[in-house]
């Protein structure tokens, strides 16, 4: 008797977790992902370039390692949700202000402007916001594993606590 409610059982948990993330998710809103660009790399990547001011680069990269570019613009007043990435998150700023909260501190926002570079890992947890009156516009460079079907840029995550923005 119990394996013929056991199926029925599982199948509801799992309907009622997909259900539960998608509450409990913090979706983007009003952001506009305009250019996504991927490429792998085909043999390793070992950098390592000293600059004429003393100034170094050290890239080295193993197995298969995609690298996504994407232009993002973000309207004025809008967020892109509590999220992280699954790889090292490099961005530039070309126009506006973005202001980027962390988890651990989520009250307190970071400004980046126009000219500022700024990263993220995989294991930070952050939520950004276009708290300007102009579209921010940014690009963000990711490494992430090369897997099929290619890996999602964005993991959505929880709000963090109470009283966090949105």
């Amino acid at each position: 008797m119990l394996w013929k409610i056991f199926p029925a059982v599982a199948g509801l948990t799992v309907v009622l977790a997909v259900l539960a993330s998608e509450v409990l998710a913090t979706p983007p809103s009003s952001t506009l992902v305009v250019v996504t660009a991927r490429g792998t790399f085909a043999d390793s990547l070992n950098v390592n370039t000293k600059f004429a001011n003393d100034a170094k680069v050290k890239v080295s990269t193993k197995g298969d390692v995609e690298l996504i570019t994407q232009r993002i613009e973000a309207p004025a007043g809008s967020t892109f949700g509590w999220h992280s990435h699954p790889g090292e998150n490099f961005n530039v700023m070309l126009q506006g202000t973005l202001t980027l909260y962390h988890d651990e501190h989520c009250s307190e926002g970071i400004n980046y402007g126009t000219g500022d570079a700024f990263t993220t890992s995989p294991d930070q947890i952050h939520l950004a916001r276009n708290n300007g009156s102009e579209t921010v516009i940014f690009f963000a460079t990711y490494f992430a594993p090369k897997t099929t079907p290619p890996t999602p840029v964005r993991l959505d995550a929880p709000l963090p606590a109470p009283g966090c923005p949105q």
